[in-house]
């Protein structure tokens, strides 16, 4: 982990980790309101619940699938 990696929704304070407990990303935003604020976590929650990863680089060429 050399780079800094995005694996938490800072706004609203919950790791990916928790927010993977749900069963998809409406679930984890309606219960929590995880990328309602900057919404800039949004795309890295998408890839977080179609790869089952928690942490990503910052610049991962994977989220230009869920902008």
């Amino acid at each position: 982990m050399d780079e800094e990696q995005v694996n938490r929704c800072v706004c609203v304070g919950k790791t990916f980790e928790q927010l993977k407990a749900f069963e998809n990303f409406e679930a984890a935003q309606a219960a929590t309101r995880c990328g309602v604020e900057c919404g800039g976590c949004i795309p890295y929650i998408k890839l977080m619940f179609a790869s089952g990863e928690t942490a990503f680089d910052i610049d991962d060429s994977r989220l230009a699938e869920f902008e």
